[in-house]
Order: C-alpha cells, then structure tokens, then sequence
C-alpha cells in the first residue's frame, strides 16, 4: 500500500498535467478548438506534442491580431489560478503578452515562449464572474512567432492540479537558485521570476520591498518613470542580453526587485525586463492608453506602402511623445496590415512594430483597370508613387520626384523605348542652354529608362531627395535602390501609365 501511494503521488500530477484524468468541477481546459474561444486576424495552425493541444500560430505584429479564451461558463463565480502553455522553440516570442480580464479589472502578464514548452505555465490567480464578458486574450505583439494554444482555470478547491503545474515547482526552484544565480529568474514566467526576486531580495536585505505576486497592470504593481535614458536587460545583470533602451520619463511599472535591480513591466514593448533600481523615480499611474489592450482593427490593408515626413512609430495609436519608439524617415518600405480608429477618431495603421499615424503612410491608389504582364504605374497625386505590378499583382512601389509646374510629367499610357545604364544628361539636347536658366548637366545618372522621345524617363535621382514630390524637368526621379530594381525588372517595352 504504501508503494502503491508512493507511486499515485508522482503520477497523479502527471495524469493532471496531461489532461489525463478528469477535471474537477472548479477545473476546465479551453482549448483554441474550442468553439468558444474568439479568434482575430490570421491566425495558422499548428501541431500539438507532448501532450499539448492543436495551437495557433502567428508572425508578431503590432498587437491587433488576437486569440480570445472565454471565462468557462459552468464554472462558479470566485478565485482561479490560470495557467497557459505554447510549444517552445528559439523562433518564438520572448515576450508574449497574455491581458486578463476578470473582477480585478485588465491586467497585462508576459511570457518567454522560447523556454518551457508543453508544461503548464502559471500567469496567476485571479477573480472571475459568469455571465460577464472575462477571460485571457493574447495578442500578436512581441518579437518571432508567437504561439496561442490551451488556458486553464485551476479553481481554490483544486489545489492538487495546481501542485502539479510545472511553473510552480519553477518558481520555488527559482527561489532555491536565485542567490547563487542573479541571472536564474531571467527567462521564467513573470510570477516565478517576481516570486523569486523577492526570495532573494528578502535573504540578502530583509528591509527590502517587493511585490512578488504583482503581474503588469496588477494594483500591487508600483508605477514609476525612468529617472534617465535607461537601459533594459533580461536579467538582474548588466551582463545579460539588454533587451530595450528606454527614453527618460518612459513609464515602467515595477513588479518586484532582486538586489539593486527592478524586475519591470515595459508597456512600450508589451514585456518585461530589469532596470537599475537607483534610476527609477516615483510616478503617479500612467494614463489608460498605456495599458490598454490593443484596438480591434476597422479594415484589413495587407498592403505595401512608403512612409511620408519623419514617420514616428507609435506603440499605441496616440498622439503622445511618451507613444513613440521610433521615427522611420521619409520614403521607407513598410507593410500595412491593418487600420484602426484611435480614441480621437483619427486614424492609424497597424505596421510592423507598432502604429503609424494615417498622415506618415502612402498606400497605391488603384489603377483604373489592371493590365497583363509587368508594367509600372505612376500616380502623380503628392506624394507621387510608382507602383510595379505582374499582372494584378502588386511586386514593389516608391516615391518617386515628379516635373515642376513648368516641366510637368506628362500623363497617359507609355512605353519603355530605350536604356541607359549610366547617362550624361544635358539640357542643350533640347535646346536650352545648359548654362543658362532652366539648363542643367548632369553626369552619371544611373538606371535611365526612357518612355518618350523628348526626354522623359526614370531614372536614380542623386541630387535631390524629396521624393514623392515636384522637382523635375518631367522626369521620375528614385532612390539608388529603387531605380536599380526597375532597371533589373523593367525592359524596352514594359507599359508605363501615368495619372494625375
């Protein structure tokens, strides 16, 4: 008998671990095949192992692309311990960003996806209600693929399957290592690594503060800003990988400590990280926007664009200096996947690592009718664009620099006639003298491609770079990069249609 219970107390949690035994009645799994569970934008599927369930996988993005697991509506109203698990893999997201929305109001929590794979993995406990719209979503934000697979509610009555979550023994292990090894909690799930910052905190100062069970957005998680230009890193060391700079006055939000370091919630990348301690300043809590879940996208574009001006890249579509992380500079390739309506009403697209507001971005115009083959289409509404198409397929487009008032760009259905790798352009070919005014002499400009007879072409422009706008003498003036790459797709005969 007493072998027999040496060996239940083993495989029990296991059989719980695999879903192998039934649930209790405080217990349920929601798996992404569940038809309950909500799911936005282009998700993929995947193939479950060990255990796991079929999940869903996603390229991150911007974070408008969301997986949506429902609070079970059998289960009663009261505390739940959640947990989550994904296939691991050094191609996932190192911070995924799971939002939890319960009694205790949205609460962000990350998670490295590139470690502990199919094992349960603990984002907290919680107070959930029937009948309310409560639950976990997980978004696309992040960096690599990120994976959306089972929830689980582990209610107070079923403290057996919560013993047997491999995030629990994680955390207590964690704890054990953490004062021989700074770097132990860097890469464990934002509550084992709170938990065990503050084991080691508290063993080598017990004066110290923390706040080991605070996940992001947590009330016990203290809000403050970053005192200078502060660099984040994945671990209470200045010698693990630095994940982030921070600009001064960027809000962090401090989920416990472990030495002199912070262990902090980064709301600009949707993740978690270790600050200097001796940086950080007190704050008043940050407005909403910085927390708040990503807005739902009002139409999917999918499309290639360029960016127009200084192109500031926002992590929340916002107006606010505090929500830009970059600026990406003018005529800049980009994807648009999304556009989405801000709180103002403005609007805003969904770019790869974040938002730009609808003034940075030029998308195509459609053509009036798609022709067969390649051939180039040139929009001449500021900023102007070239566009090159296979068929009705969109391969690339640029700014381009388009002719002055005086020197228009003419407007119809051309072809290339001729090509000149490297031109010498004169004015007095066409009787102006060069010298003179409106004469110009201008030696190796490259990738010359002529579509009339008087001159007109495109071509690499190097002595101007406000594309998209007027400053020719009829011409199409790109980019080095651009100009070369219609040179090695276009041919004499390649349709070229120009429209005001």
């Amino acid at each position: 008998m007493r072998r027999l219970a040496k060996t239940l107390q083993f495989l029990v949690p296991v059989l719980l671990l695999l879903n192998a035994l039934p649930a209790r009645a405080d217990e349920m799994v929601v798996a992404t095949s569940d038809g309950s569970v909500q799911v936005s934008g282009p998700w993929q599927a995947g193939s479950g192992s060990s255990g796991s369930s079929s999940y869903l996988y996603r390229r991150s993005g911007g974070g408008s692309s969301t997986v949506f697991w429902p609070f079970p509506h059998n289960l009663g109203a009261g505390q739940y311990q959640l947990f989550t698990r994904w296939s691991s893999g050094p191609d996932r997201t190192s911070n995924a960003t799971y939002w939890v929305n319960s009694d205790d109001g949205t609460q962000a929590v990350g998670e490295n996806q590139q470690n502990n794979g199919d094992t349960w993995q603990s984002l907290g406990t919680f107070s959930f209600e029937p009948g309310k719209d409560q639950g976990v979503t997980l978004t696309d934000s992040g960096s690599g693929l990120v994976v959306a697979d089972s929830v689980r509610w582990v209610g107070p009555g079923n403290a057996a399957a919560a013993a047997a979550s491999p995030s629990v023994a994680a955390a207590a292990s964690a704890s054990a290592t953490a004062a021989a090894s700074p770097s132990a909690t860097a890469s464990a799930s934002p509550s084992a690594a709170a938990a065990a910052s503050a084991s080691a905190t508290a063993a080598a100062s017990p004066s110290a503060t923390a706040t080991p069970n605070a996940t992001a957005g947590d009330p016990n998680g203290v809000w403050t800003v970053a005192m200078q230009a502060t660099d984040l890193h994945a671990g209470p060391d200045a010698g693990t990988d630095k994940l982030a700079t921070v600009p001064q006055f960027s809000y962090l939000q401090i989920l416990g400590y472990q030495g002199d370091w912070a262990y902090v919630y980064n709301p600009r990348a949707h993740g978690t990280a270790y600050a200097r301690s001796a940086i950080l300043g007190p704050s008043d809590p940050p407005p909403d926007w910085v927390t708040a879940p990503p807005p739902a996208p009002v139409a999917s574009i999918e499309e290639m664009g360029r960016t127009v001006g200084k192109a500031p890249v926002a992590f929340y579509p916002v107006d606010d200096k505090f929500a830009y992380t970059t600026s990406l500079g003018h005529d800049v390739p980009i994807v648009v996947h999304n556009q989405v309506k801000a709180a103002d009403g403005s609007a805003w697209y969904q770019v790869d690592g974040g938002y730009l507001a609808a003034g940075s971005v030029r998308l195509p115009r459609a053509p009036a009718r798609m022709l067969s083959g390649r051939w180039l289409d040139a929009d001449l509404q500021e900023p102007a664009m070239l566009t090159a198409y296979d068929g009705g397929r969109m391969v690339m487009n640029t700014l381009a620099i388009k002719g002055t008032i005086a020197n228009q760009t003419p407007t119809g259905t051309f072809s290339i006639q001729r090509r000149v790798q490297d031109e010498t352009m004169d004015s007095g070919t066409l009787g102006v003298d060069p010298h003179g005014p409106g004469g110009y002499h201008l030696e190796h400009v490259l990738y010359t491609q002529y579509f009339t007879g008087d001159g007109a072409s495109i071509h690499y422009n190097y002595w101007s770079s406000n594309f998209g706008y007027s400053g020719s003498h009829g011409c199409l003036g790109l980019d080095l990069q651009d100009s070369q790459f219609l040179w090695n797709w276009a041919d004499v005969g390649t349709t070229v249609v120009i429209r005001g």
